[in-house]
C-alpha cells in the first residue's frame, strides 16, 4: 500500500526549481586483467606538475561528453549531436572502470583495468595529462576529499589515494583483507568518516579520510557481502545491498549496528534534494522516503528491462527519472509524482548485463556498447535527440559541467 504521507516527499521536490542529478554508484562488470606488478606508487609518466604553469589556455570541455571506448575517447557536443575530437593516442584495447571529475571539472581520473592504472585527462587541454599505477583491478574510483581521488582494486581490497596535482599515490588504504570488490560509502555530513563494504564480507569498515585510517567495523547480517550503497543525512541512516542475498541492510552508523532490512536489493540512488530514495529492484523501481526513520515505501513503478541506471530530473511540472535499461535496447521516462512510466526511447543493443545513464545540464545519456554509439535525450522536452558514434564497445561516460561532484556513470 501507498503511503500517502511519505508520497507528499515527491510533490514537495516537484517545486523545488532543482535541475542537477544526484549521483549514486553502480556497479559495473567485474571482469578484467590483473594488471601489472609494477611498483603500485610509481607514476608511469614524468611529474606532470612540470612546466604545467607556462601552458598556454586550451580550448576546454565545459558542456561537453567524453565517451570512453576501448580504442577511443570521443568528445562529444550534446547540443548539436557533434563529435568535437577524438583521443586515440595509446588508447587501445583498454577496459574502461569508473571516471571522476574533480569539483573544478579540470581533471577526469578514469580507472583502467588492463594495465591496472588510473588514466587522468586535462579537460582545458582534452588530452590525457598522466597514468597513475595502481592495484590489480581498479573498477570504481572516487572524490571523498578536494583534492584526492581514490580508486580501489578489487583484487587487493585496498584504496590508492592520489594526489590530484602531483598525480602520485599518497598512500594505500588497506580496507578489506583479503580483496573483494568493493565500494566507498561517503557524504559530507559524515564529518570526515567513509565507510567501504566489499561483496566478500558482511560487513563495512569505517575510515577515517584525513588520517586514511581504518577502524570500527560494523556487521550487517549473517552471510553475503556487501555493495549498492546509500546515506540519508536527515536521518543519518545508510542502506548497504546484502548481496547475494536479495536484502538491504539499514544501519545506524552513529549507533554502528543494523537497525532494519529490507527484503529487496538493488542501486539506490538520492533525488537531488536527498528526500526520496530509489532502489532499483530488477523491473521494479522501489521509492522509499528517506527522511523517515523507518524509511517508508512511498511508490513503486514497474519498468521492463530491468533498470541498471537512474536519474532525476526536475521540470516545470513535476519530478521525472530517467532508467538506462540493461536488458532491453531502451530508455524509460518515469513519471515519479504519478507514479507510472510516461515513454521509451529506443537507443541501441548491449553486449553486456550493464548500460550507464548519466545526467548532465538537461541532457540524459547512454550507450549501446554493441552498436558503437551515445544517445542523447533532452529531459526537458523527454525526447531522443541524437545518437552519436563513439566507437565500438563505448561503455562509459563523464559529462563535464552540471552534474554533481565526482559524477559517474556506473
Amino acid at each position: 500500500m501507498t503511503n500517502r504521507t511519505a508520497r507528499r516527499r515527491i510533490l514537495q521536490i516537484g517545486g523545488s526549481g532543482l535541475v542537477a542529478t544526484f549521483a549514486g554508484c553502480l556497479g559495473g562488470d567485474d571482469d578484467g586483467d590483473t594488471g601489472t606488478d609494477d611498483d603500485p606508487t610509481d607514476s608511469s609518466d614524468d611529474d606532470p606538475s612540470d612546466d604545467t604553469d607556462d601552458r598556454e589556455d586550451g580550448p576546454g570541455s565545459e558542456g561537453l561528453l567524453y565517451a570512453f571506448a576501448p580504442d577511443q575517447i570521443t568528445l562529444i557536443d550534446p547540443a548539436d549531436g557533434s563529435v568535437v575530437e577524438e583521443l586515440t593516442d595509446d588508447v587501445s584495447g583498454l577496459e574502461w572502470g569508473d571516471p571522476r571529475i574533480t569539483s573544478d571539472h579540470g581533471q577526469i581520473f578514469v580507472a583502467e583495468g588492463s594495465r591496472a592504472q588510473v588514466v587522468v585527462i586535462d579537460t582545458e587541454h582534452r588530452e590525457i595529462e598522466g597514468r597513475v599505477d595502481v592495484g590489480p583491478d581498479p573498477l570504481h574510483v572516487y572524490a571523498p576529499t578536494d583534492g584526492e581521488i581514490w580508486a580501489h582494486s578489487d583484487d587487493e581490497g585496498a584504496f590508492y589515494v592520489i594526489d590530484t596535482d602531483s598525480l602520485e599515490v599518497l598512500e594505500v588504504v588497506d580496507a578489506v583483507e583479503g580483496g573483494g570488490h568493493g565500494k566507498l560509502l561517503f557524504h559530507e555530513e559524515l564529518d570526515g568518516r567513509a565507510y567501504a563494504g566489499t561483496v566478500s564480507e558482511s560487513a563495512v569498515v569505517e575510515v577515517d579520510l584525513e588520517d586514511r585510517s581504518v577502524g570500527e567495523v560494523i556487521d550487517v547480517g549473517d552471510g553475503g557481502g556487501t555493495h549498492y550503497k546509500a546515506y540519508a543525512p536527515e536521518t543519518g541512516l545508510a542502506y548497504f545491498e546484502r548481496s547475494g542475498l536479495g536484502m538491504t541492510a539499514v544501519v545506524d552508523l552513529e549507533a554502528g549496528e543494523t537497525v532494519d532490512e529490507f527484503g529487496f536489493a538493488g542501486g539506490m540512488y538520492l533525488t537531488p534534494d536527498e528526500d526520496v530514495l530509489a532502489l532499483l529492484d530488477g523491473e521494479t523501481v522501489r521509492l522509499y522516503d528517506a527522511t523517515s526513520e523507518e524509511t517508508d515505501e512511498i511508490e513503486t513503478i514497474s519498468v521492463e528491462g530491468e533498470p541498471a541506471a537512474i536519474r532525476f530530473y526536475d521540470g516545470e511540472d513535476g519530478l521525472y527519472a530517467f532508467t538506462a535499461n540493461s536488458e532491453t535496447p531502451d530508455i524509460a521516462v518515469l513519471d515519479l509524482e504519478a507514479g507510472e512510466e510516461l515513454d521509451r526511447f529506443e537507443t541501441g543493443e548491449t553486449d553486456g548485463s550493464y548500460r550507464p545513464g548519466v545526467a548532465g545540464d538537461e541532457y540524459f545519456f547512454t550507450t549501446s556498447d554493441a552498436d558503437g554509439t551515445v544517445a542523447i535525450v533532452d529531459m526537458a522536452t523527454q525526447e531522443l535527440v541524437d545518437q552519436v558514434e563513439a566507437g565500438d564497445g563505448v561503455d562509459t561516460l563523464q559529462y563535464v559541467g552540471d552534474s554533481g561532484v565526482g559524477y559517474t556513470s556506473r
